[in-house]
């Protein structure tokens, strides 16, 4: 299991059991989770928030939203347009990798996650890598 000590992870996901999940496994590795579960203020969560070295973000959200709409708002912000971004989404990964390679995303990595994967793909991610993952 890889070490991110001390890292801030910005995660914007809807889904309660998905959310626990993915806290649950990175908080093993000793990160900092901050958790947006409604994505109705997530710019100025994210601002309170710095510094934050990574955001996983969902594509489908509540209130209409999807990610896309939240990335573009991220990278239009001075102060949190480099830090990566992963899209963390049960979507087709078919149509939604390539999407997301063009939109400028760090990775992709499909639900359901592997949990004995997930904290070495998120450490890669923070690392500059790109990491763009599906099961099976």
């Amino acid at each position: 299991m890889q070490d991110l000590q001390g890292k801030r992870i910005f995660i914007v996901e809807d889904d309660i059991v998905n959310m626990a999940v993915f806290a649950a496994t990175l908080r093993q590795t000793q990160a900092i989770i901050i958790q947006d579960a409604w994505n109705a203020n997530t710019i100025s969560l994210l601002i309170q928030s710095l510094p934050v070295d990574i955001i996983l973000l969902d594509l489908m959200l509540r209130f209409k939203v999807s990610g896309y709409d939240i990335f573009d708002k991220i990278k239009a912000n001075p102060q949190l347009c480099k830090i990566p971004i992963v899209a963390v989404s049960a979507s087709d990964p078919e149509i939604e990798i390539p999407k997301a390679k063009e939109k400028g995303f760090t990775g992709f990595i499909g639900k359901p996650i592997d949990v004995s994967q997930f904290s070495t793909q998120i450490s890669a991610c923070i690392d500059g890598k790109q990491i763009w993952y599906v099961q099976g």
